[in-house]
Parts: C-alpha cells; sequence; structure tokens
C-alpha cells in the first residue's frame, strides 16, 4: 500500500490505501477532514454538498474533526481552566446552530495542519500531521490555550484507524472537549433494512435546546432496528473498547472507542441514509458547565484519544 497525493475539489490531499482494500482520502487544508473512504471503489461516508461544502461552510459530509469544541455551547462565554473567554458572537470564525448558539468550533479553512511524514508499514498505510494552536493562530481567541496536536491514521484493508495526541506547550493546562463526526453510509441505503447496536447504558437528558441538563436515564444497550427512529442523543460511561455497529443490507460497518472517548453522541436525523456514531473527548457545552467531565492536559503532559472504523461484507 501507497500513499499518493491527490486533489479533490481544489484541494490537495492524500490517498492512503490499496486498490484491493480501503481506500482513505484526507485534506489537510481542510482540517485534514477524511472526506472519502471507499471499498472497492463503493463510497462508505456520506458527502451531502462535498468537501468543497465542508471547507467553505462547514458542511456536514465524511468524517470530520470538531476542534476545539465538539457540538453546541449554550453561552457565547465560558470559564475554563482559570480563564474566562467571551465570544464575539459577529467573529467569523465559527458557526451557528438553529437556536443560534455557537456550534462546532473553528471553521475548518482555519484548520490547517502540516503533514509530517506518510508511508507503508506493517501495520498498513499510514500519515501524520500535526497542527500547533499557538497565540498567532487566527481562531486562537475562541480557546487562549497553547497546545499542539498530532494526528496519526493508518490504513489496512479493511479498517481505518484515527489516534489524536493533545500535548500543553505552555505552562497552563488545556481543556478537552474535541470529538469526531464519522457520517456511516448504510451499506445498502435501506432504513428498513438497517440496524444499529448500541454499547451504552446511560443517556444524557437534553433540554429544549439539546443542551445537557446533568441528569441521565438508562438505556438497554444492544441491537435495535433504525427504520424510521430519529436519533441525536449523547451518552456516557462508554468504555475503551466500545463498538457500535451500522448493519445494512450489504455490509456491515462498525466503530470502536479505542481510548481517550468516555462520551458518544448518536446522530440520524429524520430519512438520512446515514448514522453518525460520534467519538467525544467529553459531553456537549462541557466548556461552559465545567465539572469534573472536563478534562485538563496539565503542561508538559499529553491526552490521547483514538478510534477506529471498520468495515465487514
Amino acid at each position: 500500500m501507497r500513499p499518493n497525493p491527490i486533489k479533490a475539489d481544489g484541494l490537495e490531499g492524500i490517498d492512503l490505501g490499496s486498490s484491493g482494500g480501503l481506500r482513505a482520502a484526507f485534506a489537510p487544508g481542510a482540517n485534514l477532514i477524511l472526506h472519502s473512504l471507499t471499498l472497492a471503489g463503493r463510497e462508505l461516508l456520506a458527502q451531502n454538498d462535498g468537501l468543497s461544502g465542508y471547507a467553505q461552510r462547514g458542511a456536514t459530509m465524511g468524517v470530520p474533526l470538531l476542534y476545539p469544541w465538539a457540538n453546541r455551547l449554550s453561552a457565547f462565554r465560558y470559564r475554563a481552566a482559570g480563564r474566562l473567554v467571551v465570544l464575539d458572537r459577529d467573529h467569523p470564525a465559527f458557526a451557528l446552530d438553529p437556536n443560534g448558539e455557537p456550534i462546532h468550533g473553528a471553521h475548518p479553512n482555519l484548520l490547517r495542519w502540516e503533514v509530517l511524514g506518510r508511508g507503508t508499514g506493517d501495520d498498513g498505510a499510514w500519515m501524520r500531521a500535526h497542527l500547533a494552536w499557538e497565540r498567532s493562530h487566527t481562531a486562537f481567541g475562541l480557546f487562549p490555550f497553547p497546545h499542539r496536536l498530532e494526528y496519526h491514521a493508518v490504513v489496512t484493508q479493511s479498517t481505518v484507524r484515527i489516534t489524536v495526541l493533545l500535548e500543553s506547550t505552555e505552562n497552563q493546562p488545556v481543556p478537552v472537549c474535541f470529538g469526531f463526526h464519522p457520517y456511516l453510509r448504510i451499506l445498502g441505503g435501506s432504513r428498513t433494512q438497517a440496524q444499529i447496536t448500541l454499547p451504552v447504558t446511560r443517556r444524557l437528558v437534553l433540554d429544549e435546546l439539546m443542551i445537557p441538563t446533568g441528569e441521565t436515564d438508562a438505556i438497554e444497550p444492544g441491537p435495535r432496528a433504525l427504520g424510521d427512529s430519529v436519533w441525536d442523543d449523547g451518552f456516557r460511561d462508554v468504555e475503551a473498547g466500545a463498538r457500535f455497529l451500522l448493519s445494512g443490507g450489504d455490509g456491515q460497518v462498525s466503530l470502536r472507542f479505542l481510548r481517550g472517548y468516555p462520551f458518544a453522541q448518536v446522530y440520524a436525523p429524520a430519512g438520512s441514509d446515514f448514522v453518525c456514531f460520534e467519538p467525544m473527548t467529553a459531553p456537549t457545552n462541557a466548556l461552559v458547565r465545567g465539572g469534573p467531565d472536563l478534562q485538563l492536559v496539565a503542561p508538559g503532559e499529553t491526552y490521547e484519544a483514538g478510534f477506529e472504523i471498520s468495515v465487514a461484507p
């Protein structure tokens, strides 16, 4: 397997994989999004408005990293790691949800990664990249905590594994509240034949603005038909190694939480041909709410989080 430079929607990219197995395409200039994952030429990720739509407007597609926070905030200010941060609601660096609240951190076109290396090894084709979140960064004011991110992707015949390492680079702690949105297509496209399996037991209770209240309720783990069901639910206490499954008429895709993601969001809007199993380092609104669910990386320390997508016919 050999990684190759590619171009998609006018953006330079990196292609990892082989003709007989998975092929994964990343765009370093658009937040290093995994924008295409194919098996034998068949796309496994929802494309929606495509890579250009994601790069320009943050439109949902592929497997984007949500950074520096995932999902929505309930206010335009937060206090974390001893700092009060006030967001300018008119600043173009972030988007607003339908209720006018900040959502998904910095716009993708502000998050440009430097590729440090790529190649092949015993584990498969790999790529390593980094993002320096320094005081000079355009979006630093959204999250004024200097640090460095490292992104490592490995693609084999049937899996893609993504690991993110956060390292504090100055003498102050860094809050950890990022996540990913893997838009996994239903293989075969039919909701009536699709089934999801959730390895969770505690669901976050949400208010009318989709913000966690701090309470939870019980949910029965295991498989269930997708059908006409609608999902936009958060879960806590997700164990390392937990595997979420999406089964369709033409195969199965799984997403395994390897480490560092104790929270999850499941998103499947009405009529969608995809399901998102979202690895989350913290619950929605953790920056504003604070408390023990918002982890901090102390100076000189690191935080590592990883997940893996696997495909079976």
